[in-house]
Protein backbone atom coordinates (compact mmCIF):
# COMPACT_ATOMS: atom_id res chain seq x y z
CA UNK A 1 0.00 0.00 0.00
CA UNK A 2 0.69 3.57 -0.32
CA UNK A 3 0.59 5.24 3.04
CA UNK A 4 0.69 8.65 4.10
CA UNK A 5 1.84 9.24 8.05
CA UNK A 6 1.90 12.39 9.69
CA UNK A 7 3.92 13.40 12.44
CA UNK A 8 7.05 12.62 11.08
CA UNK A 9 9.29 13.83 14.12
CA UNK A 10 6.91 11.65 16.18
CA UNK A 11 7.97 8.50 18.07
CA UNK A 12 4.26 6.86 16.85
CA UNK A 13 5.04 7.81 13.28
CA UNK A 14 8.88 6.33 13.55
CA UNK A 15 6.78 2.88 15.07
CA UNK A 16 4.98 2.64 12.42
CA UNK A 17 7.57 3.25 10.45
CA UNK A 18 9.40 0.48 11.45
CA UNK A 19 6.33 -2.45 10.78
CA UNK A 20 5.16 -1.45 7.50
CA UNK A 21 8.38 0.36 5.76
CA UNK A 22 9.85 -3.17 4.83
CA UNK A 23 6.39 -4.14 2.45
CA UNK A 24 4.64 -1.10 1.38
CA UNK A 25 5.66 2.51 0.40
CA UNK A 26 5.40 5.37 2.96
CA UNK A 27 4.99 8.65 2.82
CA UNK A 28 6.04 11.07 5.64
CA UNK A 29 5.10 14.26 6.68
CA UNK A 30 5.48 16.89 9.33
CA UNK A 31 5.23 20.36 9.79
CA UNK A 32 8.76 21.02 10.79
CA UNK A 33 11.67 20.20 8.26
CA UNK A 34 14.04 18.30 11.00
CA UNK A 35 11.59 15.98 11.93
CA UNK A 36 13.72 12.68 11.99
CA UNK A 37 11.30 10.30 10.07
CA UNK A 38 11.15 12.70 7.04
CA UNK A 39 14.83 11.12 6.53
CA UNK A 40 13.92 7.50 6.60
CA UNK A 41 12.34 8.01 3.21
CA UNK A 42 13.60 8.37 0.01
CA UNK A 43 13.30 12.45 -0.99
CA UNK A 44 10.61 12.74 -3.51
CA UNK A 45 8.46 10.91 -0.41
CA UNK A 46 8.64 13.40 2.01
CA UNK A 47 6.68 16.51 2.94
CA UNK A 48 6.03 19.73 5.11
CA UNK A 49 2.61 20.46 6.08
CA UNK A 50 0.46 22.94 8.15
CA UNK A 51 0.03 22.50 11.96
CA UNK A 52 -2.20 20.71 13.25
CA UNK A 53 -4.82 23.72 13.96
CA UNK A 54 -4.47 25.17 10.37
CA UNK A 55 -7.21 25.26 8.18
CA UNK A 56 -4.59 24.82 5.38
CA UNK A 57 -4.16 21.64 6.85
CA UNK A 58 -6.34 19.29 4.99
CA UNK A 59 -6.33 20.85 1.64
CA UNK A 60 -2.36 20.18 1.58
CA UNK A 61 -3.30 16.82 2.54
CA UNK A 62 -5.51 15.86 0.21
CA UNK A 63 -3.28 17.22 -2.93
CA UNK A 64 -0.36 15.12 -1.00
CA UNK A 65 -3.24 12.20 -1.48
CA UNK A 66 -4.24 13.01 -5.18
CA UNK A 67 -0.23 13.49 -6.00
CA UNK A 68 1.00 10.50 -4.46
CA UNK A 69 -1.94 8.78 -5.16
CA UNK A 70 -2.30 7.46 -1.63
CA UNK A 71 -4.56 4.90 -0.63
CA UNK A 72 -4.35 5.20 3.18
CA UNK A 73 -4.05 8.54 5.34
CA UNK A 74 -2.49 7.73 8.94
CA UNK A 75 -2.60 10.84 11.41
CA UNK A 76 -0.72 10.25 14.46
CA UNK A 77 -0.68 14.27 15.94
CA UNK A 78 -3.43 14.46 18.48
CA UNK A 79 -4.06 18.14 16.98
CA UNK A 80 -4.66 16.63 14.08
CA UNK A 81 -7.39 13.51 14.44
CA UNK A 82 -10.45 15.32 14.92
CA UNK A 83 -9.88 17.80 11.78
CA UNK A 84 -9.53 14.69 9.60
CA UNK A 85 -12.01 12.65 10.58
CA UNK A 86 -14.34 15.44 10.15
CA UNK A 87 -13.15 15.29 6.32
CA UNK A 88 -13.04 11.68 6.18
CA UNK A 89 -15.81 11.47 3.88
CA UNK A 90 -13.86 13.60 0.91
CA UNK A 91 -10.91 11.37 1.36
CA UNK A 92 -12.90 8.13 1.23
CA UNK A 93 -14.41 9.60 -1.79
CA UNK A 94 -11.35 10.22 -3.66
CA UNK A 95 -10.37 6.53 -2.52
CA UNK A 96 -7.94 7.41 0.89
CA UNK A 97 -8.84 4.90 3.28
CA UNK A 98 -8.79 7.09 7.08
CA UNK A 99 -8.18 4.44 9.33
CA UNK A 100 -8.96 6.25 12.90
CA UNK A 101 -12.35 6.26 15.21
CA UNK A 102 -15.10 8.13 14.25
CA UNK A 103 -15.44 11.83 15.24
CA UNK A 104 -17.64 11.58 18.24
CA UNK A 105 -15.77 9.00 19.71
CA UNK A 106 -12.75 11.53 19.11
CA UNK A 107 -14.57 13.94 20.99
CA UNK A 108 -14.90 11.65 23.94
CA UNK A 109 -11.31 11.24 23.77
CA UNK A 110 -10.79 14.68 23.76
CA UNK A 111 -13.29 15.86 26.78
CA UNK A 112 -11.90 13.29 29.66
CA UNK A 113 -14.94 14.52 31.45
CA UNK A 114 -17.28 13.41 28.76
CA UNK A 115 -15.12 10.16 28.61
CA UNK A 116 -14.93 9.69 32.61
CA UNK A 117 -19.43 10.04 32.27
CA UNK A 118 -19.53 7.59 29.09
CA UNK A 119 -17.51 4.64 31.00
CA UNK A 120 -19.30 5.29 34.75
CA UNK A 121 -20.76 2.34 35.55
CA UNK A 122 -19.29 0.09 32.88
CA UNK A 123 -15.16 0.47 33.88
CA UNK A 124 -13.77 0.93 37.14
CA UNK A 125 -13.12 5.00 37.29
CA UNK A 126 -11.67 7.78 39.60
CA UNK A 127 -14.15 9.76 41.74
CA UNK A 128 -13.97 12.94 39.05
CA UNK A 129 -15.63 16.31 38.77
CA UNK A 130 -15.07 19.96 36.93
CA UNK A 131 -13.11 22.02 39.25
CA UNK A 132 -15.85 25.36 40.36
CA UNK A 133 -15.94 27.80 43.08
CA UNK A 134 -18.54 25.13 44.66
CA UNK A 135 -16.54 22.11 44.22
CA UNK A 136 -13.08 23.61 45.54
CA UNK A 137 -14.94 24.67 48.41
CA UNK A 138 -16.09 21.35 49.44
CA UNK A 139 -12.64 19.55 49.03
CA UNK A 140 -11.54 18.24 52.44
CA UNK A 141 -9.09 15.97 51.62
CA UNK A 142 -5.78 15.76 49.80
CA UNK A 143 -4.31 14.88 47.67
CA UNK A 144 -5.91 15.16 44.58
CA UNK A 145 -4.85 15.34 41.22
CA UNK A 146 -6.21 18.20 38.60
CA UNK A 147 -5.57 17.71 34.79
CA UNK A 148 -7.07 20.28 31.55
CA UNK A 149 -10.53 18.64 31.25
CA UNK A 150 -9.75 19.24 27.16
CA UNK A 151 -6.61 18.05 25.33
CA UNK A 152 -3.76 15.21 25.37
CA UNK A 153 -0.74 14.49 26.40
CA UNK A 154 0.47 15.55 30.09
CA UNK A 155 0.63 19.01 29.50
CA UNK A 156 -0.94 20.89 32.92
CA UNK A 157 -1.46 18.38 35.00
CA UNK A 158 -0.60 19.10 39.04
CA UNK A 159 -1.00 16.80 42.19
CA UNK A 160 -2.84 18.91 44.34
CA UNK A 161 -1.72 18.64 48.45
CA UNK A 162 -2.98 21.70 49.55
CA UNK A 163 -5.64 24.29 49.23
CA UNK A 164 -2.92 26.81 48.07
CA UNK A 165 -2.23 24.02 45.26
CA UNK A 166 -6.27 23.84 44.71
CA UNK A 167 -6.43 28.10 44.39
CA UNK A 168 -3.59 28.07 41.94
CA UNK A 169 -5.92 26.27 39.46
CA UNK A 170 -8.87 27.69 37.24
CA UNK A 171 -12.41 27.90 38.72
CA UNK A 172 -13.85 27.98 35.55
CA UNK A 173 -14.76 23.88 35.07
CA UNK A 174 -11.38 23.48 32.56
CA UNK A 175 -9.64 22.04 34.95
CA UNK A 176 -10.65 18.17 36.00
CA UNK A 177 -10.29 17.89 39.71
CA UNK A 178 -9.74 14.06 40.11
CA UNK A 179 -8.76 11.34 43.22
CA UNK A 180 -5.49 11.22 43.33
CA UNK A 181 -4.38 7.48 42.03
CA UNK A 182 -0.74 6.29 44.02
CA UNK A 183 -0.49 3.41 42.21
CA UNK A 184 1.36 1.64 39.16
CA UNK A 185 0.65 3.15 35.48
CA UNK A 186 -0.42 0.87 32.74
CA UNK A 187 -0.73 1.76 28.99
CA UNK A 188 -2.80 -0.84 27.21
CA UNK A 189 -2.27 -1.19 23.44
CA UNK A 190 -5.95 -1.57 21.63
CA UNK A 191 -6.87 -2.70 18.11
CA UNK A 192 -10.69 -2.63 17.26
CA UNK A 193 -11.82 -4.14 13.81
CA UNK A 194 -14.20 -2.36 11.96
CA UNK A 195 -17.13 -4.51 12.99
CA UNK A 196 -16.56 -3.39 16.72
CA UNK A 197 -14.50 -6.09 17.69
CA UNK A 198 -11.59 -6.01 19.80
CA UNK A 199 -8.74 -8.18 19.01
CA UNK A 200 -5.48 -6.73 21.14
CA UNK A 201 -4.80 -5.55 24.24
CA UNK A 202 -1.48 -5.60 25.49
CA UNK A 203 -1.05 -3.96 28.72
CA UNK A 204 2.69 -2.47 29.29
CA UNK A 205 4.12 -0.38 32.24
CA UNK A 206 6.34 2.24 31.55
CA UNK A 207 9.57 1.36 33.50
CA UNK A 208 11.50 4.45 33.01
CA UNK A 209 11.01 8.01 31.24
CA UNK A 210 12.91 10.41 30.23
CA UNK A 211 11.92 13.67 28.41
CA UNK A 212 8.44 12.53 28.40
CA UNK A 213 9.44 9.43 26.17
CA UNK A 214 9.30 6.20 27.57
CA UNK A 215 13.31 4.51 27.34
CA UNK A 216 12.57 0.86 29.53
CA UNK A 217 9.00 -0.63 29.23
CA UNK A 218 7.37 -4.31 29.99
CA UNK A 219 4.80 -5.87 28.70
CA UNK A 220 2.44 -7.35 31.76
CA UNK A 221 -0.58 -9.74 31.50
CA UNK A 222 -2.68 -8.24 33.93
CA UNK A 223 -6.51 -9.89 33.23
CA UNK A 224 -8.55 -6.98 34.81
CA UNK A 225 -6.13 -4.21 33.22
CA UNK A 226 -7.25 -5.99 29.89
CA UNK A 227 -11.31 -6.25 30.11
CA UNK A 228 -11.15 -2.69 31.54
CA UNK A 229 -9.24 -1.12 28.46
CA UNK A 230 -11.44 -3.93 26.24
CA UNK A 231 -14.55 -2.47 27.61
CA UNK A 232 -13.52 1.12 27.51
CA UNK A 233 -12.66 0.80 23.66
CA UNK A 234 -16.22 -0.93 23.05
CA UNK A 235 -18.27 1.49 24.92
CA UNK A 236 -16.90 4.80 23.42
CA UNK A 237 -16.53 3.56 20.05
CA UNK A 238 -12.72 2.89 19.24
CA UNK A 239 -11.55 1.48 15.70
CA UNK A 240 -8.78 0.94 14.67
CA UNK A 241 -5.87 1.19 17.10
CA UNK A 242 -5.92 3.21 20.62
CA UNK A 243 -4.03 3.22 23.80
CA UNK A 244 -5.98 2.80 26.89
CA UNK A 245 -4.41 3.89 30.06
CA UNK A 246 -5.02 2.99 33.69
CA UNK A 247 -3.97 3.77 36.97
CA UNK A 248 -3.59 1.58 40.51
CA UNK A 249 -6.01 3.59 43.06
CA UNK A 250 -5.13 3.10 46.57
CA UNK A 251 -7.89 0.37 47.14
CA UNK A 252 -5.59 -1.84 44.66
CA UNK A 253 -8.43 -0.93 41.64
CA UNK A 254 -7.12 -0.16 38.51
CA UNK A 255 -9.21 2.53 37.56
CA UNK A 256 -9.20 4.32 33.79
CA UNK A 257 -7.00 7.67 33.40
CA UNK A 258 -7.41 8.48 29.44
CA UNK A 259 -7.75 7.45 26.08
CA UNK A 260 -5.67 8.37 23.37
CA UNK A 261 -7.08 7.06 19.88
CA UNK A 262 -3.99 7.05 17.64
CA UNK A 263 -0.84 5.09 17.74
CA UNK A 264 1.09 5.12 20.69
CA UNK A 265 5.12 5.71 20.77
CA UNK A 266 5.92 2.17 22.33
CA UNK A 267 4.47 -0.21 19.21
CA UNK A 268 7.77 -1.88 18.48
CA UNK A 269 7.63 -3.38 22.48
CA UNK A 270 3.80 -4.44 21.45
CA UNK A 271 4.75 -5.94 17.78
CA UNK A 272 8.12 -7.74 19.67
CA UNK A 273 5.58 -9.42 22.20
CA UNK A 274 3.67 -10.77 19.22
CA UNK A 275 0.87 -8.11 18.28
CA UNK A 276 2.18 -5.93 15.26
CA UNK A 277 -0.84 -3.15 15.52
CA UNK A 278 0.12 -1.62 12.13
CA UNK A 279 0.03 -4.53 10.16
CA UNK A 280 -3.14 -5.62 11.64
CA UNK A 281 -4.50 -2.10 10.77
CA UNK A 282 -2.47 -2.95 6.76
CA UNK A 283 -4.12 -6.50 6.69
CA UNK A 284 -7.98 -4.91 7.91
CA UNK A 285 -7.49 -2.51 5.08
CA UNK A 286 -6.42 -5.24 2.41
CA UNK A 287 -9.24 -7.32 3.19
CA UNK A 288 -7.42 -10.13 5.07
CA UNK A 289 -8.64 -11.71 7.53
CA UNK A 290 -7.78 -10.84 10.99
CA UNK A 291 -8.08 -12.72 14.51
CA UNK A 292 -11.85 -13.23 16.10
CA UNK A 293 -10.39 -12.87 19.83
CA UNK A 294 -7.83 -11.13 21.96
CA UNK A 295 -4.17 -12.10 20.37
CA UNK A 296 -2.22 -13.65 23.20
CA UNK A 297 1.12 -11.73 23.55
CA UNK A 298 4.42 -12.63 25.81
CA UNK A 299 5.41 -10.85 28.78
CA UNK A 300 9.15 -8.64 27.63
CA UNK A 301 11.17 -6.00 28.37
CA UNK A 302 12.68 -3.00 26.52
CA UNK A 303 15.26 -0.89 26.64
CA UNK A 304 15.70 2.46 24.56
CA UNK A 305 18.73 4.28 22.58
CA UNK A 306 19.65 6.45 20.03
CA UNK A 307 20.28 5.81 16.94
CA UNK A 308 21.99 8.22 14.32
CA UNK A 309 20.69 8.95 10.75
CA UNK A 310 23.28 11.13 8.13
CA UNK A 311 22.28 12.43 5.24
CA UNK A 312 23.65 15.40 2.71
CA UNK A 313 22.34 18.70 4.20
CA UNK A 314 20.64 19.67 1.11
CA UNK A 315 18.22 17.33 1.62
CA UNK A 316 16.91 19.65 4.31
CA UNK A 317 17.46 22.41 2.76
CA UNK A 318 14.90 21.31 0.15
CA UNK A 319 12.37 20.75 2.89
CA UNK A 320 13.10 24.01 3.90
CA UNK A 321 12.21 25.63 0.61
CA UNK A 322 8.44 23.56 1.22
CA UNK A 323 8.41 25.17 4.43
Amino acid sequence: MRILVTGAGGAAAISVWKSLSAEHELFMADMDPLATGLYLVPPERRLIIPRGDSPDLVPALRRACETWRIEALLPTVDAELMVVAADRKRFEAAGVAVPISPLECLRLCRDKHLLMEAVHGQVPIPSSEPLTRQVADGVAAFPRFAKPRLGAGSRGIARIDNREDLEMQAMDGSVLLQEYLPGEEYSVDTYVRLDGRAIAAVPRVRMKIDSGVAIASRTVDVPEVIRSAVRTAEIIGIRGVANVQFKRASDGVFKLLEVNPRFPGTLPLTAAAGVDIPKLMVDELLGRPLPDQLMPFKELMVVRYWTEHYFDAREWEALCRQH
